[in-house]
């Protein structure tokens, strides 16, 4: 759509977007889209008896944001070394979550269908890559 206005008796065409929203690059949408809906899917699969069919390299990290305090649980790819599990994050600069790990926080991690608490650590930046170092609490 285009806006007329006349501004000193001048005609100017303004090209306007629907709600004023950013644009996202095709990219970014398409990258959207499959968190919203394949994220979810991986959630609920992971918690499953099934979960073994994906659970070798995915695990579920549940962080608490530092200013909302509410959770929020996400499926990572992870390596595993007895209690010290390392989550390389990909796209860091369009996956926020990690963020909240900055100077360390405590996690609770879904590892191979046990629930696992622990402290985690995000090192690195958006430039140089991330990487979370979760050191897991002794089973209970």
């Amino acid at each position: 759509m285009y806006r007329i206005r006349s501004d000193c008796g001048a005609t100017v065409y303004k090209r306007l977007r629907p709600n004023k929203l950013p644009r996202m690059s095709s990219s970014h949408a398409g990258f959207a889209v499959i968190n919203r809906t394949v994220n979810p899917a991986l959630r609920l699969l992971l918690r499953s008896p099934a979960h073994a069919l994906v659970s070798r390299n995915l695990a579920l990290i549940t962080i608490t944001g530092r200013r909302s305090g509410h959770s929020y649980t996400f499926p990572v790819g992870y390596r595993q070394d007895g209690d010290r599990v390392t989550i390389t994050v990909g796209w860091p600069e369009r996956k926020p979550w990690w963020r909240n790990l900055r100077g360390g926080a405590p996690v609770r991690v879904h590892i191979r269908g046990v629930e696992r608490s622990g402290y985690a650590e995000a090192h690195g930046d958006e430039q140089t890559g991330v990487t979370v170092q979760v050191e897991l609490a002794p089973p209970s």
